[in-house]
């Protein structure tokens, strides 16, 4: 009877870590699985964002600014015909607003997708970006980088563009920044981004944790999306942020 009990109880213990073995089991693939459907659902809205800013800074281009041009032409073709000296002031004033309106245009167009992105690649796009920042900001942006040897895919590179951008945006909204440094390398890992600024300091962390813009939240969802690794070293004065994008050994 004794060895009746015992067995039955190695049975039943038997049967209590097995249920307990399943239910953790499960539960783990239950959240690898919400996991991957997060991690999908992000990678098709970034994709659906992308495909979007791609159209309108089309329509922008090859509609709008053509539409633009040609009231611009009919202005220009009136102004020839008018010699009275209010009216042809006032054409050259609506001539003039115009072509402030296509360059703005043409601005919106490319901050939404810049050209040189798709034809050129990612290095010669954030050069392209940093001195367009650089007139119009008086802020000195610099890129450091081997131009010939940096090959960058083009889903990548598109999300890493998007990520400088933010930082970029943040840094003079609110870091009251005199200059930006961005060097791009590769080691035996993967391609490191690093972005270096001496504006004021701020931890990237605890920022997201309190922000309740979308800024931060852009570049960790863009970094997650591509499996990139964002970490922030300590300087003295500035940030210094280094992005790290490992290699696929598949």
């Amino acid at each position: 009877m004794i060895s009746v009990f015992w067995i039955g109880t190695f049975v039943m213990l038997f049967l209590v870590f097995g249920l307990l073995f399943l239910a953790t089991f499960y539960q783990r693939q239950f959240a690898k699985i919400k996991q991957m459907e997060a991690e999908l659902l992000l990678k098709t809205a970034l994709e659906s964002e992308k495909k979007e800013r791609q159209r309108i800074a089309k329509d922008l281009h090859d509609s709008v600014q053509g539409d633009i041009s040609a009231i611009r032409n009919y202005c220009a073709l009136l102004s020839k015909k008018v010699t009275d000296g209010p009216e042809q002031e006032l054409i050259e004033t609506i001539i003039n607003a115009l072509q402030q309106t296509a360059e703005n245009t043409r601005l919106i167009s490319y901050k939404l997708m810049p050209p040189m992105l798709e034809t050129t690649g990612f290095c010669a796009a954030v050069l392209d970006y940093f001195e367009k920042l650089t007139q119009s900001t008086g802020k000195l942006f610099s890129i450091q980088a081997d131009f010939s040897e940096l090959i960058i895919p083009s889903e990548q590179a598109y999300e890493l563009f998007r990520i400088v951008q933010e930082f970029t945006q943040n840094m003079l909204k609110y870091g009251s920044i005199s200059e930006c440094k961005l060097v791009l390398y590769e080691t035996d890992n993967g391609l490191i981004i690093e972005i270096v600024d001496d504006g004021i300091p701020f931890d990237f962390k605890t920022s997201y944790a309190q922000s309740k813009g979308s800024g931060l939240s852009n570049i960790k969802s863009r970094l997650a999306s591509i499996d990139a690794i964002l970490n922030q070293k300590q300087v003295v004065a500035g940030n210094h942020f280094i992005i790290t994008l490992e290699k696929n050994h598949d």
